[in-house]
């Protein structure tokens, strides 16, 4: 099964919408503007919720809690010193995802090693759009509520890379101007 999920950029409330291959609306996803836990909400098309996510804030990793309507749970965690590729760990399933995040290239595979699903992204777009090819569509909730989780790693760490290029530059630029006045 072939999904795509959008996001609304210029939302104030952080939403996007995953939708299979007729563009019909399987799943929206929501987060507050402004919210003391950082919770994002997964519902289905019927309006249920099927997962809640939440930041941890502190964490060694970039750690994510998932909590599904079921009461299974999930954390979603970064590995440390990986070279050649991005690992995430999901702790409670016995997965992970393994892949080049940044570029929204990446697989999730089980315990046995199985590849349950592969994501990319659209690069020329209006909106962000990613694909997601869900290859065992029995773990479809669980795979979407993961994906949810990891493009919040993603946006977090794309949040913190621009943060810290801006303290740079304007460091660099306080720098030259202190050098020019020599």
């Amino acid at each position: 099964m072939l999904l795509h999920a959008k996001s609304k950029m210029l939302s104030i409330h952080k939403k996007m919408e995953i939708m299979d291959e007729s563009d019909q609306v399987l799943y929206t996803v929501e987060s507050k503007a402004i919210s003391i836990h950082d919770t994002t909400y997964v519902r289905n098309a019927e309006g249920e919720t099927i997962a809640t996510i939440t930041h941890k804030p502190i964490s060694l990793h970039e750690t994510h809690d998932i909590e599904f309507a079921d009461g299974e749970k999930v954390e979603v965690r970064t590995e440390w010193f990986h070279v050649m590729q991005d690992v995430i760990d999901l702790e409670g399933l016995g997965w992970q995802m393994r892949g080049d995040i940044l570029q929204h290239n990446y697989e999730f595979v089980n315990s046995l090693g199985a590849v349950l699903a592969r994501t990319h992204q659209k690069w020329v777009s209006l909106h962000d759009v990613y694909y997601i090819d869900v290859l065992d569509e029995s773990q479809l909730d669980r795979i979407v509520a993961i994906y949810v989780a990891l493009e919040r790693i993603i946006r977090e760490r794309e949040i913190r890379r621009e943060n810290e290029s801006g303290v740079v530059a304007a460091g660099g630029a306080a720098a030259a101007g202190n050098r020019s006045d020599n």
